[in-house]
């Protein structure tokens, strides 16, 4: 699709993903034009299958077009016509905030993404499927969102709608995938001496944000771009790595390690973005000192649920202290010792996404242990709900801005009446969360009740609910996980 005013001789370039054992030569790919005819072309492998079979996972491509015609690719026989490796911004312009666009768009069909798993298990764009819906209302006020002020770009923003290109191949998100994740990486801070405090090299520095707060230091729009535009040229090896020293060794957060009770300062935010991020890392580089990095924290969190330290009871929450939580004082005489609903969301993600590479046999557990306490504990009574429900959200359930398995009720809705009105808006995060419990349950009995909490909690997702939009980073949070549609289905 045309980006730009053209000539009739313009780069192409692109990533073409491959799902396992589909491709073992790049030599075997070609880019034919609406005939057949074979282009000349530049292919090279950019990620592998390498925790699998080691297959071609992506492939970076790129070919002269006249823009006016189609083109497809084949992998039947081997390439016979080629041409050298080009610079990539020879086939961008400036975009939004003067980061670079594609001048061609060039997308694929999402049948062959969603085939490919380069996003992992996930549904094709249904216009019926109220979550497309949802979304397809969600974007006539995020597409345009701002990059700076009120944080409304975050760090995810790239790694969300390029997700959502995966399921529907729309051009559109294509571009402002692109030009979101091109910005982003080229904030990411490259000089210095390395990650971790204090010098935090590898870290986000824009808008005011300091590059040693480390939750803005993800890897996964670098996987994506490299994936789905053949873009391997925004970070190197030595800056992925420094981002992922970020994350391990702590910038202003303590270093990643086990939890240990009492008043440790402690967010499941904070943590499953991690291990997201060493995840992404893991699958870019293949590092064994990653994926050691990846089984250390899964290690941590599944000692923390399974047998929490410092007297803490088993629940199926990461129980820790709700005070330490906000960043008070703590005081364990009145302390709300207890688990955030909608950031556990965020362990959900990582955990799903560690599972699809690691196959730890511990994931499953955590991910039903989890939802069997969103079942019990995460949600507001329905005599209460009212108080906090979104206008949007007539009927429908809501989270517990901190719930607590333990605590008297009176304490949580203390909370709740300081932190929590509206806090329905985290219910699509709260779907992947019931989704994955769901899908590793055995128990006919919880498989019952965590369907039924999936059904009220898609009543958020109606087209008054999508219009909302009282934060620009609703859009992000709410849609990091989309293969809660998958998981429902299956």
């Amino acid at each position: 699709m045309p980006n730009a005013e053209l000539g009739v001789r313009e780069l192409v370039s692109l990533g073409i993903p491959f799902a396992p054992g589909e491709l073992t030569d790049a030599a075997s790919l070609r880019i034919v034009d609406g005939e057949g005819v074979e282009v000349p072309a530049f292919v090279k492998p950019t990620l592998r299958w390498h925790w699998l079979d080691d297959s071609v996972r992506a492939v970076k491509v790129q070919f002269f077009a006249d823009p006016r015609q189609a083109y497809g690719f084949d992998t039947g026989q081997p390439r016979t016509k080629s041409i050298g490796e080009e610079p990539y911004d020879r086939g961008t312009r400036p975009g939004k905030m003067d980061a670079p666009v594609p001048r061609v768009i060039a997308t694929l069909d999402p049948q062959w993404l969603v085939h490919s798993q380069i996003a992992g298990p996930q549904l094709a764009y249904d216009g019926k499927r109220a979550y497309d819906r949802y979304v397809d209302r969600q974007w006539q006020w995020a597409r345009d969102i701002a990059y700076s002020g009120s944080h409304g770009f975050l760090f995810d923003r790239p790694s969300v709608i390029g997700l959502q290109y995966v399921r529907n191949g729309r051009p559109e998100f294509f571009a402002e995938f692109y030009n979101s994740a091109t910005f982003y990486l080229s904030k990411i801070k490259t000089g210095g001496r390395g990650g971790g405090w204090p010098d935090c090299t590898g870290g986000w520095e824009f808008d005011g944000v300091n590059a040693c707060d480390t939750k803005y230091s993800y890897l996964t729009p670098h996987l994506l771009l490299v994936a789905l535009a053949g873009d391997d040229t925004r970070i190197d090896g030595a800056i992925a790595q420094h981002m992922v020293d970020n994350q391990v060794k702590g910038g202003w957060s303590a270093p990643l390690g086990p939890y240990k009770g009492a008043g440790q300062a402690w967010t499941e935010r904070h943590t499953g973005l991690a291990l997201e991020h060493l995840v992404s890392a893991y699958e870019l580089t293949g590092s064994p000192a990653t994926k050691q990095h990846i089984d250390d924290l899964l290690g941590w969190l599944f000692d923390h649920q399974q047998t929490p330290p410092d007297g803490d009871p088993v629940t199926g929450a990461w129980t820790h202290s709700w005070q330490a939580h906000e960043g008070s004082d703590y005081d364990p005489a009145t302390d709300v010792r207890g688990a955030s609903p909608w950031m556990g969301a965020n362990i959900v993600g990582g955990l799903w996404r560690a599972w699809l590479v690691t196959r730890d046999e511990r994931i499953p557990v955590m991910l039903r242990d989890f939802g069997r306490y969103l079942d019990q504990h995460g949600f507001a009574p329905d005599e209460l709900a009212g108080s906090w429900r979104s206008r949007c959200n007539a009927g429908g359930i809501v989270g517990w801005y901190f719930s607590s398995g333990t605590a008297p009720v009176e304490k949580v809705v203390d909370i709740q009446n300081n932190e929590g009105y509206g806090s329905d808006a985290h219910n699509p995060e709260l779907m992947m969360a019931i989704a994955a419990a769901r899908h590793f349950e055995t128990d006919p009995e919880w498989r019952r009740k965590l369907s039924l909490r999936a059904d009220q909690l898609s009543r958020y997702l109606n087209p008054d609910c999508a219009a909302v939009s009282h934060t620009a980073r609703a859009f992000n949070w709410q849609n990091r996980n989309p293969e809660f549609t998958w998981l429902l289905a299956h």
